[in-house]
């Protein structure tokens, strides 16, 4: 059904892209439209279009409000004589958090939004109300460079800045290192993500300790002598212990290793672990 006004259609409606913008401290959902309005010789009716509730469903049937996405300008469909088309768009901001939780609910699948239109029609028989809904499925490969277009994908969940590549830098490994581990956490591979932070962490403490077996003397100073451990020698211990953690995804399970990690546990290696590399 296109978007009517009574029973009567007044023109077609689809989105044809969505778009994931970055706004100070948020960002916006932008679905841009391609509207076709039908030909009336008429030309009496016309419809105003106030906006459109907006709501995301994942893979696992769940669906959820984000809220109400509106017009940048007047959004006013007129019917004339002949066929004509508008291109506008709809605006929705949403919080980090907002963003976050769609992540987390997602998990390693697509998304399909929907929007239910609201707006006030006129025809023959006056004021009407208008009747639409539309939607968009979003791949999961194609939400990705949306989150990196947006430069969503350089902050977790705790807003931790990723380090960003510079060639010049002796750290250009490390923020390549970490790109990688973002892009299998984003692809759901959740186990093959905590083993490149083990590789990053690795790394990290090879370049500040000048050591090959770093981490074995902090774990060894922190069960034998915390008490006098100063904060620095703490903050060290922090590097041994998540290097610790995820050295488990380095062995088979008959190794004692792991072979599976939930989100979740990944989301807390990866968070830690770009922390760890902003602080060096």
């Amino acid at each position: 059904m296109g978007l009517s006004i009574g029973s009567r259609n007044l023109a077609d409606t689809r989105i044809q892209v969505l778009t994931l913008a970055s706004l100070v401290g948020a960002y916006e959902l932008v679905f841009s439209l391609y509207v076709t309005v039908l030909p009336d010789d008429r030309a009496r009716r016309r419809a105003s279009i106030i906006g459109a509730r907006v709501a995301v469903k994942f893979n696992t049937g769940e669906r959820y409000s984000l809220g109400f996405a509106r017009p940048e300008g007047p959004f006013e469909i007129v019917a004339k004589q002949f066929q004509s088309t508008l291109t506008p768009g709809l605006h929705l901001s949403i919080q980090p958090g907002q963003l976050a939780a769609i992540e987390n609910l997602r998990g390693a699948g697509d998304l399909d939004f929907e929007l239910a239109v609201i707006g006030a029609g006129i025809d023959e028989n006056g004021e009407q109300q208008v009747q639409d809904a539309w939607s968009i499925h979003v791949a999961r490969s194609d939400w990705i460079k949306q989150l990196r277009a947006a430069n969503a994908r350089d902050i977790l969940l705790l807003e931790v800045p990723m380090p960003l590549h510079d060639q010049s830098s002796k750290w250009s490994e490390i923020a390549d290192g970490l790109q990688r581990a973002e892009e299998l956490f984003r692809n759901g591979e959740y186990h093959a993500c905590v083993g490149a932070c083990r590789t990053i962490i690795q790394d990290l403490g090879h370049k500040k300790f000048k050591n090959k077996d770093w981490a074995g003397p902090l774990l060894t100073q922190l069960s034998s002598a915390r008490n006098g451990m100063n904060k620095d020698d703490r903050e060290a211990a922090m590097w041994a212990t998540l290097r610790h953690y995820t050295h488990l995804a380095h062995h088979s399970a008959g190794e004692g290793g792991v072979t599976q990690y939930s989100r979740s546990e990944a989301q807390m290696v990866l968070t830690l672990t770009a922390a760890t590399a902003t602080q060096a």
